[in-house]
């Protein structure tokens, strides 16, 4: 009796140790690009499994014009999947007012990051959900003017650090890594100059790039988000070339998808419908002249799908279930490979021009896509295999067919573009 006491005992410190050191690994990150689906049960099971059932989740909408009302549309997303109103706190955050919600003040909640009451919300939370909106004004809530970290922001770290899920859509994925693209459209951060860190509110609309401090969640990588349906490959490449060299790996992610991090295995997979571009520009050479017209040559661009999985150290991906990878030279007969762009012309992904068009294309080595706007001033984008270049690919639960890229060498160079109308 005595010895089935003690070996019980044992049993039971054995167990309390391995929860313990299994709560002590670093948690879990759910980087939404944005426009997530409410049925998309890939990417909103991915933070949900983590969190686990009972846990608490905390809400932070920080980042919406709309604060009160983005929260309460989380809520009912989170609703969908069973979890009840009362395992949900709301961290009243954010930095201004609703006019649409004048019973409730949002503005009042500017400070609220050295609130003990808003504080305990994360530190009793499982997981914690930062909606879209404007990534500027999340890090304005959780940085202090010098770029350190309020109390509310390290309260999020210590949870993230001690297992704890943090997932964010839109805004809510920018602000992931320690530097985030706070402005900028593809075209004009590729033909003008930079804005400088903290430019006035007055410059920040006129598409032109601006890089900002992020919350540093990811270790290390630069997060774009409505990548494919926002044409943010430019912007992204640009970005990076900012960076020290060690530095320079960025992921631009698809609306409706999102890249889930386990942060102690240092790998992550894609969820839900969409894509995930990697850039690796770390041996990339780019410059920009006093004008702000850029060129960089040697970014690597891979593309994984949904499934997909990537080594976050080495960057080695594995591709999804069902995709086999195609033997080169194998193909399907080579069409004659266009360079233009516009309306007149096919909308395309960069999956199917890096996967159908030009890896699973015989006799296909090198495409070119050219941009510019109505002065004439634009770029053009070139994409070309190498001996490291290789594509997997099969189809999905839907019958389509997607793909995942492998090491194409991207490359940007600024043209001018002279129009002229035909007499004939």
């Amino acid at each position: 009796m005595r010895l089935a006491l003690i070996v019980a005992m044992c049993a039971a410190a054995a167990a309390a140790a391995f929860a313990g050191a299994a709560a002590a690994e670093p948690g879990r990150l759910v980087i939404a690009g944005g426009g997530v689906a409410r049925d998309n049960a890939g990417v909103h099971g991915a933070f949900l499994s983590h969190v686990g059932p009972g846990a608490r989740i905390a809400v932070i909408p920080a980042a919406s014009g709309e604060p009160a009302l983005s929260a309460a549309s989380y809520v009912e997303t989170l609703a969908v999947y069973g979890v009840s109103a009362d395992r949900i706190d709301i961290v009243r955050l954010a930095v201004i007012d609703d006019e649409s919600t004048p019973d409730v003040d949002e503005s009042a909640w500017a400070t609220n990051a050295t609130n003990a009451a808003e504080i305990a919300k994360i530190e009793a939370a499982g997981g914690v959900w930062f909606t879209g909106g404007d990534q500027l004004r999340v890090s304005a809530a959780l940085l202090t003017p010098d770029g350190s970290a309020t109390p509310m922001l390290a309260a999020l770290r210590a949870r993230l650090s001690a297992g704890a899920a943090i997932g964010g859509t839109s805004a809510g994925a920018a602000i992931m890594g320690p530097t985030m693209i706070a402005r900028g459209d593809s075209l004009v951060a590729l033909t003008r100059p930079l804005l400088a860190r903290g430019a006035p509110e007055a410059e920040l609309e006129g598409g032109r790039l601006l890089l900002s401090q992020g919350l540093g969640f990811l270790p290390s990588g630069l997060v774009d988000q409505h990548f494919g349906q926002r044409a943010r490959l430019g912007r992204l490449a640009r970005a990076l070339t900012d960076l020290a060299s060690t530095a320079r790996i960025g992921f631009g992610i698809d609306e409706d998808t999102a890249l889930v991090v386990d942060l102690a295995r240092n790998t992550a997979v894609v969820a839900g419908s969409g894509a995930v571009a990697v850039l690796d520009a770390r041996a990339a050479q780019g410059s920009a002249s006093s004008k702000g017209r850029f060129a960089v040559r040697g970014v690597s661009l891979s593309q994984l799908a949904p499934g997909d999985r990537i080594d976050l150290a080495t960057l080695a991906i594995t591709p999804g279930k069902g995709r086999v990878l195609i033997p080169r030279g194998n193909g399907r007969a080579a069409a004659p490979a266009r360079a233009g762009a516009g309306m007149a012309l096919p909308a395309e992904t960069l999956e199917e021009l890096l996967g159908a068009q030009l890896l699973d294309t015989e006799g296909t080595d090198r495409l070119e896509r050219v941009s510019f706007d109505a002065a004439g001033v634009g770029v053009r984008y070139v994409f070309e295999t190498t001996p490291a270049s290789w594509a997997a690919k099969g189809e999905d639960d839907a019958g389509d067919v997607r793909y995942t890229i492998n090491g194409v060498r991207f490359s940007i160079e600024p043209v001018d573009v002279r129009v002229r109308q035909s007499r004939k």
